[in-house]
This record gives C-alpha cells, sequence and structure tokens, in this order.
C-alpha cells in the first residue's frame, strides 16, 4: 500500500529525470494517491480515524497504475515525437539543437528529449562512418588504419559530457538540500515536543503551534527514504499535543465549523471537476485538492465527517473512473477533442463574419466569442499530428476577432468625433441667437436646432451629457428672455387680472365653506370669457385651476376625470387665443423632445448589459424610469392632439 507523506514528489533517480520533485519541476504531472484525512489543526482522534478507514486501498493503488499509464503513454508520445523531428536534422543541427537546450532550459527537464536526441545522433554518425570506412577501403586503405572522428563528434561529446556533469551537480544539490530539510523538520519535531506541558498561557502555547505547522508546511521536501517515517513522528506528537492541549469547546467547535466550510468548498471544487472536458487538467486540481484537504485542514464534528468525506470521495471516484476510460480511449477521445474544436472554430468564423457597425451591440458581441473561446480552451487535447495546425487556425480567429473590435472601436471614435463636432456648431449657432431680440425670426430657428440636434447621434457618454447641459441651457435662456419680453403688462390685461382675482377669491370662499349651491359652469364661462392677464401675473391661472380641481373633488369626481376636466378647462380658457395655444404647443413639443433624449440615453445605457443581467438592481431601475418616462410621453402626445383640434376649431 502506497503510504502517505509530506512529500509530493518521486525519489530522484539517473533514469527517470521527468518524474523528479514537483516543486523543481512544477510543469510536470506528479504522481500523488488519494490523501487520508488527517490530523493537521485541531486534532479528534476518533474523528481522525475514522475518515482514515473510509479510504479504499485498492483505489489508491489503481491510482498510481493510472498515473503509471499516463506517464508512460505521454512518454511514449513525446519520444516518438521527438525521434521523428531528429531524423530530419543533420548532425550539425543536432549539435546546435543540443546546445541550445542545455543553454534555456533546465538540466532536470531534458532526460528524455536528449535520450532521444543522442540515440539519433548515434545512428546518423555510424551511417555515416561506415559510409566514410566504406570509401577508404574502396581506395585501398587498410582497416586497421581506419580512424573517423570529425569535429561535429567531437563537440557532440564534450555537450553531453557537460550534460552529464550538470545532471550530476544538480541532484546532488537536490540531495543535499532534501537532508537540510530534514534535519530542520527533526528540529521542529523536537520544538513540538517540547510545547507539551510547558507551563504557559493556553493561547500563547497555541499560537505557536500554529506557527510551527506553517513553518512545517514552508520546510520543504525530505529524502524520500526518510519522508514516511518523519511525516508519521510529526503527526503523532501533533496527537499527543492536542491530547494535552484540551481546548475549550467553543474554540474547537469554531474550528470544526471553518473546516467543515473550507472541506465543503473543496467538494464543491471536485464535483464541478467532474464536467471539465480536460480530464487530465482535472486530475491535476483533483491533486491539489486532495494535498489541501489532507495537509491544510483538520478535521470537522462527528455529525458531518463520514458525510463530507464519502462526498469528496465521490467526486474523486468519477474523476478517476475518467482517466481510466481516458487512458484506454485516448486516442479516440483526441478524435472527438479535434472534431469539437474545428466545430467551434466554424462558430467563431462565422460570428467573425458578421459584419459590425455603429449599431452593433459590441459586448453582446464580444461576450459571444469569449464564450466560445472559453469553450474551446476548455476541451482536452487532440491528435499530436493536428494539434498545431488547430491551434494555429485558433490563433488565427483571435487576431481576426481583435483587428474588428478595433476596427469597430475606431470607426465608433470617428462617429462620435463627427457627432460631437455637428452638435458643437449647433451650440454655437443658438449662442449667437439666444442674444438677438427678433423673436419671431428667431424661434423657429431654435426650434430647428433643437430638432437637428437629435439627428447627431450617437456621441460618447461624457461629451453627450456635457453639450446637451450646455445646449439645454442656451436654449432655455433663449425662451427665458422670450417670455419676459411677452409679460410687459397692459392695462386690459391688468383690467382682466382684477376681474379674475375677483373670481378666485368668490371660488375660494364657496370651496372653503363647501357650499352647496356653488356654479362651477357659470363661473368657469366667466373665467374663460375674460381676456389674458400680465405675463408676470399668471400664475393666478394655476391658483383658479387648483381651487377648480378641489371645487370637483368635493363634487365626489375621480382623480381622473378631475384631469381630464381640468385640462379641458385650460384648453377652454385658451380658445381664440393663438398665441397662447402656440406656446403651450412648442412647450409641450420641448418636454416631448426631452422626454425622448431623456428615454434614448437609458436604454443607451441599457446596452452596457447583457441579458442575463435582467435581475440587477440596476437594469430593473433602468427599466422602471423608462416606463415612466413612455406614460409622461403619452399624456403629453395627447395633451398636443386637443390643441391642435383647438387650434383648427
Amino acid at each position: 500500500m502506497l503510504e502517505h507523506t509530506d512529500n509530493d514528489s518521486l525519489q530522484a533517480d539517473d533514469e527517470n529525470v521527468s518524474k523528479q520533485t514537483s516543486k523543481l519541476a512544477p510543469e510536470k504531472e506528479t504522481v500523488a494517491s488519494e490523501p487520508v484525512e488527517d490530523t493537521p489543526n485541531l486534532v479528534d482522534k476518533t474523528i481522525n480515524q475514522k475518515e482514515e478507514s473510509t479510504v479504499d486501498t485498492s483505489e489508491k493503488k489503481e491510482s498510481v497504475v493510472s498515473d503509471t499509464e499516463l506517464a508512460n503513454s505521454n512518454k511514449e508520445s513525446q519520444e516518438a515525437k521527438d525521434l521523428e523531428t531528429f531524423a530530419a536534422m543533420e548532425p550539425k543541427e543536432l549539435v546546435g539543437f543540443f546546445a541550445d537546450k542545455i543553454k534555456t532550459e533546465s538540466i532536470q527537464h531534458l532526460k528524455s528529449t536528449i535520450d532521444s536526441l543522442v540515440k539519433v545522433f548515434n545512428q546518423k554518425f555510424a551511417a555515416e562512418a561506415a559510409k566514410q570506412k566504406e570509401i577508404f577501403l574502396a581506395e585501398g586503405g587498410n582497416p586497421d588504419a581506419f580512424y573517423f572522428n570529425p569535429d561535429v563528434k567531437k563537440e557532440f561529446n564534450e555537450l553531453y559530457k557537460r550534460y552529464k556533469s550538470d545532471r550530476g551537480t544538480y541532484y546532488r544539490s537536490l540531495e543535499e538540500k532534501q537532508k537540510r530539510n530534514l534535519d530542520y523538520r527533526l528540529e521542529l519535531i523536537e520544538e513540538l515536543k517540547g510545547l507539551i506541558n510547558v507551563d504557559q498561557n493556553i493561547n500563547t502555547t497555541y499560537s505557536q503551534f500554529k506557527d510551527l505547522q506553517k513553518r512545517w508546511k514552508e520546510s520543504g521536501q525530505v529524502p524520500r527514504a526518510d519522508a514516511n517515517d518523519i511525516w508519521k513522528t510529526y503527526h503523532h506528537h501533533v496527537g499527543h499535543f492536542y491530547d494535552f492541549l484540551h481546548l475549550n469547546r467553543e474554540l474547537r467547535e469554531l474550528d470544526f465549523k471553518f473546516n467543515l466550510k473550507e472541506k465543503l468548498k473543496i467538494c464543491e471544487q471536485a464535483e464541478a471537476l467532474t464536467t471539465t472536458e480536460d480530464i487530465s487538467k482535472a486530475f491535476r486540481h483533483l491533486q491539489t485538492l486532495h494535498k489541501k484537504w489532507k495537509d491544510e485542514l483538520g478535521p470537522v464534528d462527528k455529525e458531518h465527517s463520514e458525510e463530507v468525506w464519502e462526498r469528496f470521495s465521490a467526486a474523486t471516484k468519477i474523476i478517476h473512473d475518467k482517466r481510466r476510460y481516458f487512458l484506454k480511449n485516448q486516442e479516440d477521445i483526441f478524435e472527438e477533442n479535434l472534431i469539437k474544436k474545428q466545430a467551434i472554430i466554424t462558430q467563431i468564423q462565422d460570428l467573425l463574419a458578421t459584419e459590425m457597425s455603429s449599431k452593433t451591440n459590441i459586448n453582446q458581441f464580444t461576450k459571444t466569442y469569449e464564450g466560445l473561446r472559453e469553450s474551446f480552451l476548455a476541451l482536452g487535447k487532440v491528435p499530436a499530428k493536428k494539434s498545431d495546425d488547430i491551434w494555429d487556425e485558433f490563433k488565427k480567429t483571435t487576431k481576426v476577432f481583435r483587428k474588428k473590435r478595433s476596427q469597430y472601436y475606431k470607426q465608433l471614435k470617428r462617429i462620435f468625433a463627427e457627432n460631437t463636432e455637428k452638435r458643437k456648431a449647433l451650440i454655437e449657432q443658438v449662442e449667437v441667437l439666444k442674444s438677438e431680440t427678433n423673436f419671431k425670426e428667431n424661434t423657429p430657428k431654435i426650434i430647428a436646432l433643437q430638432k437637428e440636434w437629435k439627428n447627431t447621434f450617437p456621441v460618447s457618454r461624457n461629451d453627450g451629457e456635457k453639450l446637451w447641459k450646455i445646449f439645454s441651457t442656451a436654449c432655455n435662456e433663449y425662451f427665458e428672455k422670450l417670455d419676459s419680453n411677452r409679460n410687459k403688462s397692459s392695462t386690459e390685461e391688468q383690467e382682466h387680472f382684477e376681474q379674475k382675482s375677483e373670481l378666485l377669491n368668490t371660488l375660494k370662499t364657496a370651496v372653503e365653506t363647501n357650499d352647496k349651491n356653488l356654479k362651477l359652469d357659470t363661473i368657469l364661462d366667466s373665467w374663460n370669457s375674460i381676456g389674458r392677464v400680465p405675463k408676470n401675473k399668471s400664475k393666478i391661472e394655476h391658483e383658479f385651476n387648483r381651487m377648480v380641481e378641489k371645487a370637483y373633488k368635493l363634487a365626489g369626481l375621480s382623480k381622473s376625470e378631475i384631469t381630464q376636466k381640468s385640462y379641458q378647462n385650460k384648453l377652454d380658457g385658451m380658445r381664440g387665443n393663438d398665441e397662447v395655444i402656440r406656446k403651450e404647443i412648442y412647450t409641450l413639443n420641448r418636454r416631448i423632445e426631452e422626454v425622448k433624449q431623456e428615454m434614448i440615453q437609458l436604454q443607451t445605457n441599457l446596452q452596457f448589459f447583457g441579458k442575463n443581467q435582467e435581475k440587477n438592481p440596476i437594469v430593473i431601475k433602468v427599466r422602471t424610469d423608462i416606463a415612466k418616462h413612455q406614460e409622461r410621453l403619452d399624456e403629453f402626445v395627447e395633451k398636443k392632439r386637443l390643441l391642435k383640434q383647438l387650434q383648427k376649431g
């Protein structure tokens, strides 16, 4: 049975460099069996023993066999590829390749490649030597006098000698480092022993122990021959320490809760790995999760101990089963992956063939591309002969995507700039007109400029808001000036004001006393028969309408009926006054345009959110605001329709 130790690597040997320590060769897949629930933080021997008993030793052995099979399969595949590559190279090229590898790559990663290179070089040299000997003998040379040792052979021998020397130095250094780590771990064990029965505050002792655990975890690997014994010794004394510590129940339960929470996270991650297409990647990640479970987390309470371990074991078994299936059928799986990747590339190409304009939803376009890209990368390996071709084809789509996206933003930026300049020109025209006093001639011009403003879309958000503020302020200043000019009172208008004031007071008194004999229609007819009042005293119209609404309310009318009658009364008051009607229509047009602009801005804001963000509070608020604006717009449009009818008579 394979024992669990703190070492992640296999012992270094001269025959298999590719299986060296994982820390010094992180890119290599290391072999590890399923970890047993041990005693890292707060030790509960009963729980620990129970969790250890749940591990199926046969499953461990199968895991090791699977690792070996995969390693051998990958090794054979790489050797075949290397031999094919080297066979196409001349001896001088092989020497150059050898020199470059020694110079640029770590010595512990070269074993398989150099073995294949040496094999091919010796074959080529032997063939060349045989050829030269045949020529030598054909020219009458003595067989015993034949000697063939060209410079390329000397260079190759020097490189191989250097390679062997560097490998020896590396493994001697590795062995010395592991011995130092062993001595350091022995010192930590002695320090752990010293924490037992120490006379000091329990929290201080516990803090020292947690620090010791951290240093143990960071201490590095030891010689494999000693790894299992020192690991057992360490955890034996960890158990003794917890027996001594007798942590209070509250602290222990908190630790249990923390461990349970973290282990449930590991279970979720492991279960997510069961759906991963790249089974080799999933298996490597699983090994990391097992190491965290074993080395970084302690036990959980008895109630959840077996349940959480069985959940983790179930996910582990699924991944191991998939991996065994993968090892047996990897060629077929590689072919399936190739077909899937080709299909995804076709989808990407179809997407990239889409013509893009300023109206294109770039966020949705990018999201779709990224989804296809992630699906491609999530798939596993393809046949070695097709690997480079499919990858090159995929990289081409990436370049096309980046180019199209860049072109889109350049085009959009250009359109933004053009519309920004157009809006600035409109602002300049309004600024000129607002200072003039020929209102009859300039008012239609201002209205035309407002209509033209709508056609200068889109612009960037920042520029749009800034320019709209300047433009609307200038227009408002013009119309305020126009209103001020019209507010010059006349004697007749003043008389109208006094007459209306009397009617207003009469109505107020009747409403306040709830006069049942109030003849509201008569008052309304009298009010509407009186002409307009001075502009600066037009507030009386609002006050009168407010009192009329109160009178309607006292009469028992509904809110909608009051609104309808109030606006109808307002229309009756405008009858025959074309100037007032035109002004009201203009005001409504301005409000309609403002509401439309606000709705366009809100709808533009929605484009920054994807379809899957409908529940986002910001999206919900924007849609609510759009609905409210639509209600206002409908109300203004209806009022405008009634005014047009009144204007036609």
